[in-house]
């Protein structure tokens, strides 16, 4: 399905440079990142951002390239064939393409750069109208925030009222309550308990599965020696000389043997 990329990343398409495109990539892909969902989503939200951020993804792909931003610009298709592929997995491909644009230290960049500025006073305020006061969905919406700048865009908010920039909601006081401020602290430490908890598990079943791999090697390779063996045993028993060892795999065959079984299959 086509969309305006320029919509997309909430661009003008007279104005917006290659800066531009991705300074506003790395701001909305952090936004609705299939990770970076809260915890208590629902299936509906989380859907919409994975839809969102697939959205964000084409959009990047198209205008961060001169060719395909040059014929999107004259022609207004995005070459939508080259999204078709059933078989591949979008959300992964724009997953390791937002990593290739946002990585830690860029986050971390933009945060001290946003966090304070005359952008950032802006945005809280434009929540502040659109959401009607509720401090809960301005912290949602608003880049790079936690529950701890609460207390910070309550100021710039009521300073905004009492200059007559923006009227008064009442959502506002029952949302920045002593008690609504503990709750959203308390659940953001759950949901930060929760992803390490998650985290560690998983590199937990990651040992367990490499561990089982290896004593199915191993398993195997003593079947292998096993056979070898027995093998050995039989033709020993036809031999005359009582005295004859059983010949286990030279060093060469035994080589040989692990190249067989550890081969990459094609």
């Amino acid at each position: 399905m086509s969309f305006d990329c320029y919509k997309v990343l909430q661009l003008d398409k007279q104005t917006a440079t290659l800066a531009d495109i991705k300074k506003s990539y790395r701001k909305l892909a952090l936004k609705f990142h299939p990770d970076k969902q809260p915890a208590d989503a629902t299936e509906e939200q989380k859907t919409q951002a994975n839809t969102s951020f697939q959205q964000l993804g084409k959009a990047y792909a198209v205008l961060s390239d001169p060719k395909r931003k040059e014929r999107y610009d004259k022609t207004g298709s995005m070459d939508e064939s080259q999204f078709d592929d059933d078989q591949k997995d979008w959300t992964a491909y724009f997953k390791e393409l937002w990593s290739g644009v946002v990585s830690e230290e860029t986050i971390e960049a933009q945060k001290l750069r946003y966090q304070g500025s005359q952008e950032e006073q802006h945005d809280v305020i434009k929540a502040y109208k659109e959401l009607k006061g509720d401090m809960n969905k301005i912290l949602s919406v608003i880049e790079c925030s936690t529950a701890a700048d609460c207390v910070r865009f309550e100021k710039i908010i009521r300073q905004a009222i009492e200059e007559k920039q923006v009227p008064f909601f009442k959502k506002l006081d029952t949302t920045t309550t002593v008690k609504a401020q503990k709750a959203r602290l308390d659940r953001e430490a759950k949901d930060e308990q929760e992803f390490h908890k998650d985290k560690a598990q998983s590199s937990s079943s990651l040992a367990a599965l490499i561990q089982q791999r290896n004593q199915q090697r191993q398993s195997k390779m003593n079947s292998i020696i096993d056979s070898i063996e027995t093998s050995a045993k039989k033709q020993g028993k036809k031999r005359k000389g009582p005295e004859e060892d059983i010949s286990l795999p030279s060093d060469e065959e035994f080589m040989k043997l692990q190249e067989k079984l550890f081969k990459k299959k094609k």
